[in-house]
């Protein structure tokens, strides 16, 4: 939720429901002005939320008009047209740019070649998936990103050479990077908050629809991936090894207090990857963002990222987010220490 769209206020409650013609709708009272109100999505919408989204990623995963129709009309049974499909598509243009890449996607690329999806059982199930095309677009187009080349090798190379005996070795012993916690000294690190961006905004528009909170992971990641035009990849695999964790101890200035026995690993799957002013960014989506703080998670994540694709970690950048709140950080700031220049007084 948003807030009272007439007062703007966040002190809203639900407070009874309405019934459309394809679904049920959630009413909200702000305490603050006293006036009821749905979310503005849903104000003359005949059609559930859950099918436009739907319908939005489906074209956006290349399927035509027509096509899109009938898959939606096989998965709910409701008869979309193809004008109101593309009504759609002209009134949430705001959370699909990935429009703007489309046609040239379809023109460059084998449909074949656009996504690289595989079914990680690590213990748990993670989905993990690449916007080969979208990646390999922005890495061509723009200079600035050239040199991040090892990036789209690296994720192309997950389903065939992730090392998955290492993550479900970890399930049992609970050694996953997000359980790490109290490393780093953070006291010192500057963390920019927004309160405004595509992230939130496409959280808020997409969890929406979610009915289960255990969803919200999976159907915001499916969101931003598909529609968003610098999200190139989700649930990605990363770990550290003893090797990794010693090779950042000898460089000057690195400060990594995490001591790793042989055959000890820490593992972990990044939310979201993009690839946008001139970084690669490291996502990480927290309800209730405004209570977290995971900055060691992120910082293992790219730390780990830096390693496996050859990067600097001076390109990377991490960030929590939720449909309200968006924390981001430089990682290189976590781990690396300018030490201080003690000048000697002058003897002749």
């Amino acid at each position: 939720m948003a807030g009272c769209p007439f007062c703007r206020s966040q002190d809203v409650i639900k407070k009874g429901k309405r019934q459309k013609k394809y679904e049920v709708v959630q009413l909200y009272l702000c305490r603050h002005c006293h006036r009821r109100f749905t979310p503005l999505i849903h104000k003359h919408r005949t059609y559930p939320l859950k099918i436009i989204q739907e319908a939005l990623t489906l074209y956006n995963r290349f399927y035509s008009l027509e096509e899109t129709a009938k898959l939606i009309y096989g998965s709910y049974g409701v008869q979309v047209s193809f004008q109101t499909i593309n009504n759609w598509l002209k009134d949430f243009r705001d959370y699909l740019p990935i429009l703007k890449l489309r046609s040239k996607i379809i023109n460059l690329y084998d449909k074949r070649r656009i996504f690289i999806e595989s079914r990680l059982l690590h213990g748990q199930v993670y989905d993990f998936k690449c916007h080969f095309a979208k990646l390999d677009f922005i890495l061509k187009k723009y200079p600035e990103y050239r040199n991040f080349n090892n990036l789209g090798q690296f994720l192309d190379h997950v389903p065939a050479a992730c090392p998955h005996e290492l993550f479900r070795k970890n399930a049992k012993k609970q050694s996953r990077s997000s359980r790490n916690k109290n490393l780093f000294n953070i006291d010192q690190v500057k963390i920019f908050s927004k309160f405004d961006n595509l992230a939130i905004r496409n959280a808020r528009f997409a969890l929406q629809a979610v009915a289960k909170n255990k969803l919200r992971h999976e159907i915001l990641q499916e969101f931003m991936l598909i529609n968003d035009s610098v999200t190139v990849a989700v649930e990605v695999p990363v770990f550290l090894e003893p090797q990794d964790i010693l090779y950042y101890q000898r460089l000057p200035g690195f400060n990594i207090p995490i001591s790793l026995a042989d055959g000890e690993t820490i593992t972990g799957h990044i939310d979201f990857l993009q690839v946008r002013n001139g970084m690669i960014h490291i996502l990480d989506y927290k309800p209730g963002a405004k209570k977290e703080k995971p900055i060691e998670q992120l910082t293992l994540y790219a730390l780990a990222l830096s390693r496996l694709t050859d990067l600097r970690l001076y390109h990377f950048k991490c960030a929590w987010f939720d449909d309200k709140n968006y924390y981001e950080f430089y990682p290189l700031h976590v781990v690396y220490k300018k030490r201080k220049i003690v000048t000697k007084p002058f003897s002749k």
